[in-house]
């Protein structure tokens, strides 16, 4: 039954047919959660949502892996149900307007990374409407909204005593520890420009900034020029971010402009930007920016390596990591946390770290891997804070599944899909 129902979805999700097509195809209650159901169309229009989140085909997934992954989105539609009713129990709500102001930023970035035809070509090829596709992320982030809140309130019940992390480092040094999670710092050395490369940058920024003066589409330019690796796709917009975000000369400019203006050309450690404030949200701003590098050769390339390395060297005389991470890594972000990360389940690795992370003792430091970023040294900690915050977040999340399973005895769960 169960692989017929999923060879009848891999039909549905390769051929794009209409939600009313696929009604009538395969349609069936394959779940039933208190009073509520759950639709076989519903998992595979969620199939085909996250499939074009992730800008897959369905062609190109295996089929253990859509079976794999049709399960897996049915539980997690039980699992959200469930969180929903505890939510109600425990008075959680979130505001609809913030929903409706992430659902509204989503699409504009959905839109703005290939233009709005492309979009919406896309939409109609998944057999997907804008209200449904809208839909999916609004329920998506309410879901998530609530779950950061009732982690918030959970929080206050989970009590981390000195001895417990005592005896959690005890087994985690000796590899001895269940939890599968490892805490991760880095310090970054990012490669200068040298020469006439400054002045190489500097002249196409100020011939990019005419031609928007004269009524070209800064996104436009921003895909085809910025050097952002991580916003130039999508026509260099940034989101929203708040201060104490991004490096102090970029910041500047973007929380002066008021929305729609462009900033005079901006220059940072990472070359010239120019800068557009699109919305003002409180204390956050929403910018795009064109970023034009300035350009390196192989031999900035080394001299960062080189300085890499010598703080590797430093490292490994026994130099306190975070001190250094501090005073020394070029990574904004992380820097002012002494290039701390987060705790990550060791299958959950941002792709950067994974190696890492996942090959390296607890304390140790990896040599310098080349990133987008520079040149990264990773450290899995080791310190009792760090071991703390992994036990706490551990316990949180066991915490967690006890609540939803305790909510789950009370109600009638009935899950008809059969192997």
């Amino acid at each position: 039954m169960m692989r017929r129902c999923v060879l009848m979805m891999m039909v549905v999700l390769m051929f794009g047919f209409d939600v009313q097509a696929r009604s009538q195809l395969a349609d069936k209650i394959i779940a039933v959660v208190d009073d509520e159901i759950i639709l076989q169309s519903d998992i595979e229009r969620t199939m085909q949502q996250e499939l074009m989140t992730k800008g897959v085909s369905a062609r190109d997934v295996p089929e253990a892996q859509l079976v794999e992954m049709f399960n897996q989105i049915l539980e997690n539609e039980v699992q959200d149900k469930l969180l929903l009713v505890r939510a109600e129990e425990d008075s959680i709500d979130v505001d609809a307007e913030y929903i409706e102001e992430l659902v509204r930023l989503r699409m504009r970035q959905f839109k703005d990374q290939n233009g709005p035809e492309a979009f919406n070509a896309e939409l109609e090829r998944m057999g997907l409407t804008d209200r449904l596709f809208r839909d999916y992320l609004r329920q998506n982030f309410r879901r998530d909204a609530i779950r950061q809140q009732m982690h918030g309130m959970l929080k206050q019940r989970v009590n981390v005593s000195p001895r417990d992390v005592a005896e959690f480092q005890k087994k985690y040094l000796a590899g001895e520890s269940e939890i599968d999670a490892v805490s991760i710092s880095h310090i970054v050395i990012t490669p200068k420009p040298t020469g006439d490369k400054v002045k190489k940058a500097r002249k196409q920024a100020e011939e990019l900034m005419v031609r928007i003066k004269a009524g070209e589409d800064f996104a436009e330019l921003a895909r085809e020029y910025s050097e952002d690796p991580g916003s130039g796709s999508q026509g260099g917009d940034l989101g929203f971010f708040s201060r104490g975000t991004m490096v102090p000369e970029f910041e500047e400019a973007a929380f002066a402009l008021k929305p729609g203006e462009m900033s005079d050309l901006v220059q940072t450690k990472y070359g010239f930007h120019i800068i557009r404030t699109d919305e003002l949200a409180a204390d956050q701003v929403r910018a795009r920016h064109i970023l034009l590098l300035t350009q390196l050769d192989e031999s900035d390339v080394e001299a960062a390596q080189k300085r890499a390395l010598d703080i590797y060297q430093r490292l490994q005389k026994g130099e306190d990591f975070l001190e250094l991470a501090r005073e020394l890594s070029e990574f904004e972000q992380t820097a002012s946390r002494g290039g701390y990360i987060g705790v990550f389940k060791k299958g959950e690795i941002p792709p950067d770290f994974a190696e890492a992370g996942s090959t390296l003792k607890p304390g140790q430091v990896s040599l310098p891997t080349k990133t987008d970023r520079g040149w990264d040294l990773v450290k899995v900690n080791d310190d009792p804070n760090s071991l703390e915050e992994i036990l706490r977040e551990e316990k949180l999340q066991k915490l967690f599944r006890e609540v939803l399973a305790e909510t789950r005895e009370k109600l009638f769960v009935d899950i008809r899909m059969e192997n």
